[in-house]
């Protein structure tokens, strides 16, 4: 019975929906209620599409210089190699290598001019292993020339020191001693060594501004970590199953570690982007909401207008229930029609920007990593959409439809 009475008023509303009107006003309300709609719509796509288009972008540059797992202390700074089961880590079949790390802060003096740096320490086969020899800018990706000791420096870095390569000016690290310090002779408190500039990269991230590379012996001997280690570094033969991998790994190395994923590496970017996406799509759903408005004085208009209907269909014996539903399928219907189209608008206008990349970033002349805002479009943002298009109609539509139901309580037949 209860899907019968559903069906009749799912009937009525569609021929209310799609008959002409006797009062022209009412269709006015309806079309620019569908037009406010779809817009709303429309908007709530593209701008999703975008961020999803940055997040991507931003995260691709991110992900090039992280590796696939980072392995560091869950408290300390460093441990040693011998009691860490990176043997039992390599011998898993989806790891194609594993490798040490040493890193951390050094002051960095060149020339007349110094920088506060994050020196990383490095195998010899960790750039190609990496391929962070397809960042290079200038100069050559060598960490060892000879018996000198090398450094290949962010672009950003290089470009605060002024580094030329060209010349055969050293670099000179300084890093507080861990052990012995003496008061009386500040300068006693650092240990001081040099390293030969080779070559520049850059990421198109902030750690273009902080990162030098380096042999990792370098390293452990400019910090005093003989046989220690800061990080391990995992990377995968083949990127995905991070999960599964991920909780494998962990379970190797316990409790006393912690195993971060590239995303989680760069946890505070994304939650904030994640932040950015959501605020946007709060403030944007809102709009929807007031757009959507517009069914109200359109159902209200047509309840007055189909008051004779309504009487006929309560004298043949129709339910309170039944007339309410009718124009509540009437407002939910006008809203799904303009949300149906606005997903397809937006579909459009993101299928153009993909192809033609019709809107640029900043005007001509301007200097940016890329020429125009990139668009990435995923079906849960439009199920998203359309689920508030819904849920926005369903809201607006129970006004009138409530009011109706009251009316006729108040005034039976």
């Amino acid at each position: 019975m209860k899907t019968a009475t559903h069906k009749t008023a799912l009937f009525i509303a569609l021929r209310y929906l799609f008959s002409k009107k006797q009062h022209n006003i009412i269709n006015v309300i309806s079309i620019v209620s569908i037009l406010g709609i779809m817009v709303s719509s429309a908007a709530l796509v593209v701008v999703l599409s975008v961020f999803n288009g940055m997040q991507d972008m931003i995260g691709g540059w991110f992900n090039a210089f992280n590796p696939d797992y980072e392995i560091t202390l869950v408290e300390g700074k460093s441990f040693a190699v011998d009691s860490f089961p990176k043997a039992e880590i390599a011998a898993q079949p989806e790891v194609a290598a594993v490798s040490e790390v040493v890193s951390d802060l050094v002051l960095i003096s060149y020339q007349d001019r110094q920088e506060l740096l994050r020196l990383k320490g490095v195998d010899k086969d960790y750039t190609t292993r990496n391929q962070y020899d397809k960042m290079l800018i200038d100069g050559t990706f060598e960490l060892n020339r000879g018996e000198q000791p090398c450094a290949v420096l962010g672009a950003g870095a290089a470009g605060n020191l002024l580094l030329q390569l060209n010349r055969y000016d050293l670099l000179k690290l300084y890093y507080p001693k861990r052990t012995k310090k003496n008061l009386a002779n500040p300068t006693d408190a650092f240990s001081t060594q040099y390293l030969y500039p080779t070559g520049v990269f850059s990421t198109n991230t902030a750690y273009d501004q902080e990162y030098v590379f380096c042999p990792i012996e370098f390293a452990r001997n400019l910090m005093h970590y003989e046989g220690e280690v800061t990080s391990i570094e995992v990377q995968l033969k083949e990127s995905g199953h991070y999960e599964k991998s991920q909780s494998k790994i962990q379970n190797i190395v316990g409790p006393k570690y912690k195993v971060l994923n590239k995303f989680q590496q760069e946890e505070s970017l994304f939650k904030t982007m994640q932040s950015e996406k959501l605020v946007i799509y709060v403030i944007l759903a809102f709009i929807l909401f007031v757009a959507a408005f517009n069914i109200i004085g359109s159902i209200g208009m047509l309840v007055l207008e189909k008051q004779r209907d309504t009487a006929v269909l309560r004298s043949m014996g129709a339910s309170k229930g039944l007339i309410q539903r009718i124009f509540l399928y009437e407002g939910m219907g006008t809203s799904l029609i303009g949300g149906l189209s606005g997903l397809v608008l937006g579909a459009v206008i993101c299928l153009l920007q993909q192809v033609f990349h019709i809107v640029k970033l900043g005007g001509d002349g301007t200097n940016y990593l890329i020429s125009y805002y990139p668009v990435q479009m995923r079906v849960w943002d439009f199920l998203a959409v359309l689920a508030t298009v819904l849920i926005i109609s369903l809201l607006t539509s129970l006004i009138p439809a409530r009011k109706l139901r009251k009316s006729i309580q108040t005034n039976p037949i």
